[in-house]
């Protein structure tokens, strides 16, 4: 069971640390020409989707992302961050430009009112993992107490105090597993369509129809052509829940009782029996292995 708690806490940690939650690759298809074949876009929104690939995602690059990096393949690496701003800002803040310098810009050139943040499904991943690793250290202590009052020779600890804490421990880890598992999958998209997004709802706002439908056709064509594939952050935290269940499972059905000190006499007893009997099996001789002197006549 430490040993299951062990490789799950290696595991968290590659997890956390890793900038492979998911791979995402555009797909060779033109999504601004395939739509205005059947549906005329407006110069100006092809041409901020033109710009979008371009700069961000170019044909055949693949990008992975991390709770803390954003990693294109064979190339650099930045931070996972998305630009942040007021909606009467949009016009100031909302550029292909900005977006590129949120994520791989090492200095950020300062305005107060356009800002770089972390999706809020990440923060909650971050969260959660943040619980789970410190979940998981309380587990490997509370086993490694139960071990030691195994082998003490007391009774004012009671195992069934250290079960419940660590029931309670593997099946909260459980729950937020889960929820982790839950937010990255409902939030696959959210970086690579967050730039048209933002669009989207502004134009809505602005009640500049013809726009936000030529949006919608995009959002609807960029998700067909998305490519998405798990990554080994997300195949580590898969095999953290197993790991965990199993924990839990142990947990609830396991009971380790402490030695005590009857045991002990008890057995040092039937030890030194077993000791005192020894030198009356060495003094049995067999009748056959036994010889008598010949004795001679005077």
């Amino acid at each position: 069971m430490i040993s299951s708690s062990l490789i799950s806490f290696i595991l968290s940690l590659i997890a956390y640390y890793l900038p492979n939650w998911k791979s995402v690759q555009l797909r060779s298809t033109s999504v601004p020409i395939s739509i205005s074949e059947d549906n005329p876009i407006d110069p100006l929104i092809r041409s901020e989707v033109d710009k979008y690939y371009d700069i961000l995602y170019r044909r055949g690059e693949i990008h992975s992302y991390g709770l803390l990096t954003r990693c294109i393949a064979g190339g650099e690496c930045g931070r996972n961050l998305l630009p942040s701003f007021h909606e009467i800002n949009y016009g100031l803040c909302h550029n292909v430009k900005f977006h590129h310098q949120c994520i791989f810009s090492k200095s950020l050139f300062s305005l107060k009112k356009c800002t770089c943040q972390r999706p809020s499904y990440i923060n909650i991943t971050r969260i959660l993992l943040n619980i789970i690793l410190t979940i998981q250290i309380l587990f490997i202590f509370v086993n490694l107490l139960r071990l030691y009052c195994h082998h003490c020779q007391t009774s004012s600890l009671s195992d069934i105090r250290f079960r419940i804490i660590a029931i309670v421990s593997t099946l909260f880890s459980t729950v937020f597993l889960i929820l982790i598992i839950i937010q990255q999958n409902n939030n696959r998209r959210t970086e690579p369509l967050e730039f048209f997004h933002a669009m989207h709802h502004y134009y809505s706002r602005t009640q500049i129809y013809k726009f936000s439908n030529d949006l919608e056709l995009i959002i609807k064509q960029i998700k067909q052509d998305l490519d998405i594939n798990l990554g080994v952050s997300y195949i580590c935290i898969m095999f953290t829940l197993v790991l965990t269940f199993i924990c839990f499972l142990i947990s609830s059905t396991v009971e380790i009782n402490p030695r005590s000190k009857v045991d002990d006499d008890e057995k040092i007893s039937e030890h030194n029996a077993v000791l005192m009997q020894a030198p009356a099996v060495e003094r049995f001789i067999p009748f056959e292995h036994i010889q008598f002197t010949r004795q001679t006549r005077v």
